[in-house]
């Protein structure tokens, strides 16, 4: 509407006006007005496209039509002049045409058919319409890996560099932060009405890196040696599949897992599509005898085929035989090594000499997305952690630390809030107790300051601790061994292991500390080789029932002399937890099971096998803006050190 402007007119004039246009007084005047009135319309229409292998974005297409509307409004106005002989009325009658502007506007929604477990099309490809091949990608890669056998590892010097070459039963999606299961050599799946068989069908026309074919029976073999290890070696997956009693390979392209009792379906899947679960040949394996540690090259089905390894890299390249002919789109990959949370990882990234890293330490990592061409990402792990008392150590030691009451006295000088503190510019931590900070299970922050060995200690929690080691007959500290305190070269370890040996100095406690690398010290707490040391437990779903049996529980056989778990690094053997957290592994109700939980945190507090230091871990991600086909900028995902496979990117230079 157009402004209108009022005027002031003097009576004099108004009546000379009155005299011109007397003869007029009852003429009509038209006045034709147009208003534009627009009418928004949305309408939904929804098209489903079937598309296996890419995801569409949502269009908007909009369509304008004109729908002329005519309305009449009359408007009378009287206007009284004043003039000797009569009083003129004049009627003004404005016509307002109002034209209504109809916009439609059509939502076309492509709904992308997402594969499933029956989808034998789908390949993995970048979600990007015109991707460009070749190049080298740089990746910062925390190394170098000490031995090979992925299966007894939990370091990324392992997955992060080897992954590349190897391929999975089933896999987890990199494209988007949800990450969700798809297939990877198995093109399809079924489960039981039961819950208890799992039946994956195997793509054929898959060949390892030496031309020879995979079939079933490498699956079996690679989950034989995962889920039933031989004796003498170590599978850091075991306790993810624990309930696996049987694997069976029926014909060439199907594998089959029974399952000796029901168990929730996502988790056991997200064990399946667990990263770490390389697929290798049954041959390799039986060559050596399931022990990799030193076979670097192991022959995968994977999109990247080994080059070369030196003190400085591992190179690996495309491989032109590769099943999934969308993959690779790099050429080339150098993992250059870093240790993790140092200046240095993060000046090769902002610098360029890399294209890709992790490990950033938290006060880069946190806003290394505002740097000018990088991304960023954050990974959050169920993750467990604590300092390790060796209680099976022959001698002095062994005598010592297999004393529960040294153990509580232990965990009572511990501060690990300090701890988490201390180390919150060089990795994320959280804090939750014994079990990962934010699920059900966890105490609060409250809560945690009322627990006499989860609190920073109190002046009653050191008196404590010193009546505890005179009642075990070290007033005082005295006479008490001096213990090796292992630690890897990673910087957050080697601030947090002297602040754990001033810790136990303050009850008269006193060791040295060694420093192993990254795989050394994995392998010298598998076997032992330590008396008091951190180590981690992951969970794939943040269940207890995984990450507990992993770091306090039996894997095979009875509580007092079966095989413990791999990352029971206490070697703590106690039957009424092992009963407890079987029950609650079976109980679905959540009420039932936080009152298990409840049950295990006092024994865990009562025997103190370890004094926990951290749970919960948020590892930061930052990329160039050259790298395309990643999930999108400053993405949160779940994950446990996974998506490594590096088959769905491309370079943009």
């Amino acid at each position: 509407m157009k402004n209108r402007r009022h005027y002031f007119v003097p009576g004099v004039v108004i009546s000379m006006m009155a005299l011109v246009f007397a003869g007029f007084a009852c003429a009509a005047e038209t006045e034709i007005v147009e208003v534009e009135k627009i009418v928004t319309e949305i309408v939904e229409k929804e098209v489903i496209k079937e598309i296996p292998k890419e995801i569409v974005v949502e269009s908007i297409k909009e369509v304008v039509k004109e729908v002329p509307k005519e309305v009449v409004v009359e408007t009378v106005k009287e206007v009284v002049k004043e003039v000797p002989v009569e009083k003129i009325v004049e009627k003004v009658v404005t016509e307002v045409v109002e034209v209504e502007k109809e916009v439609v506007k059509t939502k076309e929604v492509v709904v992308v058919a997402t594969p499933t477990p029956t989808d034998d099309r789908f390949y993995m490809k970048t979600l990007d319409a015109f991707p460009k091949r070749g190049g080298t990608l740089y990746l910062g890669a925390h190394g170098p890996p000490a031995m090979f056998d992925i299966y007894a590892s939990v370091t990324i010097a392992n997955a992060g560099s080897m992954t590349t070459m190897y391929d999975q039963l089933i896999r987890r999606d990199p494209r988007t932060s949800t990450v969700p299961i798809i297939p990877d050599l198995a093109y399809a799946w079924e489960i039981s009405p039961d819950g208890t068989v799992y039946t994956f069908h195997i793509r054929d026309g898959v060949k390892f890196h030496d031309g020879t074919d995979l079939t079933s029976a490498d699956i079996k073999a690679t989950y034989d040696r995962i889920v039933f290890p031989k004796e003498g070696l170590v599978s850091n997956r075991q306790v993810f599949l624990k309930d696996v009693s049987k694997i069976a390979a029926p014909d060439d392209q199907t594998v089959v897992f029974t399952l000796g009792r029901p168990k929730g379906t996502d988790v056991t899947l997200a064990a399946f599509a667990s990263e770490w679960n390389h697929i290798n040949a049954k041959a390799t394996l039986d060559k050596y005898d399931g022990n990799l540690r030193k076979v670097d090259n192991q022959p995968g089905t994977g999109a990247y085929v080994y080059k070369s390894r030196d003190d400085d890299k591992w190179v690996q390249e495309a491989n032109p035989n590769y099943w999934n002919e969308n993959a690779p789109y790099v050429d080339r990959l150098e993992h250059i090594w870093f240790r993790a949370w140092t200046p240095e990882n993060t000046a090769a990234l902002i610098g360029g000499r890399t294209d890709w890293t992790m490990w950033l330490a938290p006060k880069d990592g946190r806003n290394i997305g505002d740097n000018p061409g990088i991304s960023q990402g954050r990974m959050h792990s169920f993750t467990v952690a604590g300092m390790n008392f060796n209680t099976e150590k022959e001698g002095d030691v062994g005598k010592f630390l297999s004393d529960k009451r040294v153990r509580r006295a232990m965990m009572l000088a511990m501060d690990a809030p300090v701890i988490v503190d201390m180390l919150k510019d060089i990795n994320g931590l959280m804090w939750g107790g014994f079990f990962v900070a934010g699920t059900p299970y966890a105490l609060t922050q409250s809560e945690l300051q009322s627990v006499p060995g989860l609190r920073s200690p109190t002046a009653e929690d050191m008196a404590e601790a010193k009546q505890l080691l005179a009642d075990a007959g070290y007033p005082d500290g005295a006479g008490s061994p001096s213990l090796d305190f292992i630690t890897r070269e990673t910087p957050d370890q080697r601030l947090m292991m002297p602040a754990v040996q001033a810790m136990m100095a303050s009850i008269g406690i006193q060791g040295e500390i060694r420093i192993a690398d990254a795989s050394g010290y994995i392998e010298d707490m598998q076997f032992g080789k330590f008396d008091v040391g951190f180590s981690a437990s992951k969970s794939l779903a943040g269940d207890p029932g995984d990450y507990f049996k992993n770091m306090y529980g039996v894997c095979a056989g009875d509580v007092a002399t079966g095989k413990l778990c791999d990352n029971n690094h206490s070697f703590w053997r106690h039957q009424e937890f092992n009963d407890i957290l079987n029950a609650m592994d079976a109980e679905v109700d959540m009420t039932k099971r936080l009152a298990y939980a409840a049950e295990l945190r006092t024994i865990l507090l009562d025997e103190a096998p370890l004094a926990p230091t951290m749970n919960s871990e948020v590892v930061y991600w930052g990329w160039s803006d050259n790298l395309k086909g990643m999930m999108p900028d400053d993405s949160d995902f779940y994950t446990w050190y996974e998506l490594h496979k590096w088959d769905n990117v491309w370079l943009n230079r």
